[in-house]
Protein backbone atom coordinates (compact mmCIF):
# COMPACT_ATOMS: atom_id res chain seq x y z
CA UNK A 1 0.00 0.00 0.00
CA UNK A 2 1.26 3.41 -0.98
CA UNK A 3 -0.41 6.81 -0.70
CA UNK A 4 -1.02 6.69 -4.46
CA UNK A 5 -2.69 3.28 -4.26
CA UNK A 6 -4.82 4.38 -1.31
CA UNK A 7 -5.94 7.44 -3.26
CA UNK A 8 -6.82 5.27 -6.26
CA UNK A 9 -8.72 2.84 -4.03
CA UNK A 10 -10.68 5.75 -2.57
CA UNK A 11 -12.06 6.45 -6.05
CA UNK A 12 -13.61 2.97 -6.32
CA UNK A 13 -17.36 2.61 -6.10
CA UNK A 14 -17.60 -0.26 -3.70
CA UNK A 15 -19.62 -1.01 -0.58
CA UNK A 16 -16.71 -2.75 1.10
CA UNK A 17 -13.07 -3.64 0.78
CA UNK A 18 -11.08 -6.45 2.37
CA UNK A 19 -7.46 -6.81 3.39
CA UNK A 20 -5.66 -9.66 5.14
CA UNK A 21 -3.15 -9.81 7.98
CA UNK A 22 -2.09 -13.44 8.07
CA UNK A 23 1.32 -13.37 9.70
CA UNK A 24 1.78 -11.84 13.14
CA UNK A 25 5.47 -11.20 12.47
CA UNK A 26 4.51 -8.74 9.69
CA UNK A 27 3.14 -6.33 12.30
CA UNK A 28 5.84 -3.68 11.85
CA UNK A 29 5.43 -3.76 8.07
CA UNK A 30 1.67 -3.84 7.86
CA UNK A 31 0.51 -1.36 10.51
CA UNK A 32 2.04 1.71 8.80
CA UNK A 33 0.28 0.67 5.58
CA UNK A 34 -3.07 0.35 7.35
CA UNK A 35 -2.49 3.76 8.93
CA UNK A 36 -1.72 5.37 5.55
CA UNK A 37 -4.83 3.81 4.02
CA UNK A 38 -7.03 5.00 6.88
CA UNK A 39 -5.65 8.55 6.80
CA UNK A 40 -6.15 8.91 3.06
CA UNK A 41 -9.55 7.23 2.65
CA UNK A 42 -11.11 8.02 6.01
CA UNK A 43 -13.09 4.80 5.65
CA UNK A 44 -14.38 3.26 8.85
CA UNK A 45 -15.07 -0.22 10.07
CA UNK A 46 -18.39 -0.27 8.19
CA UNK A 47 -16.52 -0.37 4.90
CA UNK A 48 -13.15 -2.03 5.60
CA UNK A 49 -12.61 -5.57 6.90
CA UNK A 50 -9.34 -7.32 7.55
CA UNK A 51 -9.11 -11.10 7.45
CA UNK A 52 -7.07 -12.40 10.38
CA UNK A 53 -5.68 -15.92 9.97
CA UNK A 54 -5.52 -17.61 13.36
CA UNK A 55 -4.28 -20.94 14.66
CA UNK A 56 -1.36 -20.89 12.23
CA UNK A 57 2.01 -20.30 13.83
CA UNK A 58 0.51 -17.89 16.41
CA UNK A 59 -0.62 -17.92 19.99
CA UNK A 60 -4.08 -16.81 21.00
CA UNK A 61 -2.44 -13.76 22.61
CA UNK A 62 -0.87 -12.80 19.28
CA UNK A 63 -4.19 -13.32 17.53
CA UNK A 64 -5.94 -11.11 20.08
CA UNK A 65 -3.23 -8.48 19.70
CA UNK A 66 -3.96 -8.27 15.97
CA UNK A 67 -7.71 -8.19 16.61
CA UNK A 68 -7.54 -5.43 19.23
CA UNK A 69 -5.04 -3.44 17.15
CA UNK A 70 -7.27 -3.54 14.09
CA UNK A 71 -10.35 -2.54 16.09
CA UNK A 72 -8.43 0.34 17.70
CA UNK A 73 -7.38 1.52 14.24
CA UNK A 74 -11.00 1.53 13.05
CA UNK A 75 -10.91 -1.66 11.00
CA UNK A 76 -13.26 -4.62 11.26
CA UNK A 77 -11.28 -7.81 11.86
CA UNK A 78 -12.72 -11.06 10.53
CA UNK A 79 -11.26 -14.24 12.06
CA UNK A 80 -10.46 -17.18 9.84
CA UNK A 81 -9.21 -20.37 11.52
CA UNK A 82 -6.45 -22.39 9.91
CA UNK A 83 -7.25 -26.11 9.94
CA UNK A 84 -10.56 -25.54 11.69
CA UNK A 85 -11.43 -29.23 11.50
CA UNK A 86 -8.61 -29.96 13.99
CA UNK A 87 -10.20 -27.74 16.64
CA UNK A 88 -13.02 -28.66 18.99
CA UNK A 89 -16.24 -26.69 19.08
CA UNK A 90 -15.30 -25.18 22.48
CA UNK A 91 -11.68 -24.50 21.54
CA UNK A 92 -10.69 -20.93 22.52
CA UNK A 93 -9.88 -20.04 18.92
CA UNK A 94 -13.42 -21.01 17.86
CA UNK A 95 -14.93 -18.93 20.66
CA UNK A 96 -12.73 -16.04 19.61
CA UNK A 97 -13.94 -16.42 16.03
CA UNK A 98 -17.56 -16.44 17.19
CA UNK A 99 -16.99 -13.30 19.25
CA UNK A 100 -15.15 -11.31 16.57
CA UNK A 101 -17.24 -12.30 13.58
CA UNK A 102 -20.50 -11.48 15.38
CA UNK A 103 -20.25 -7.70 15.00
CA UNK A 104 -22.82 -6.99 17.70
CA UNK A 105 -20.94 -9.06 20.28
CA UNK A 106 -17.57 -7.74 19.20
CA UNK A 107 -18.52 -4.07 19.44
CA UNK A 108 -20.46 -4.57 22.69
CA UNK A 109 -18.05 -6.83 24.60
CA UNK A 110 -14.68 -5.09 24.32
CA UNK A 111 -12.52 -7.83 25.87
CA UNK A 112 -12.46 -11.47 24.79
CA UNK A 113 -12.08 -12.63 28.40
CA UNK A 114 -15.50 -11.12 29.16
CA UNK A 115 -17.24 -12.80 26.21
CA UNK A 116 -19.87 -15.36 27.16
CA UNK A 117 -21.46 -17.12 24.15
Amino acid sequence: MTPEKAQMTKQLRSDSIHFAWDRYEDKEKILPKFKIFKEITGWGFQKVSVFVLTNFDTTIEQDLDRIYTLRDMGYNPYVMIYNKEATGKNDPVRLMQRWVNNRRSFHTVKNFKEYQP
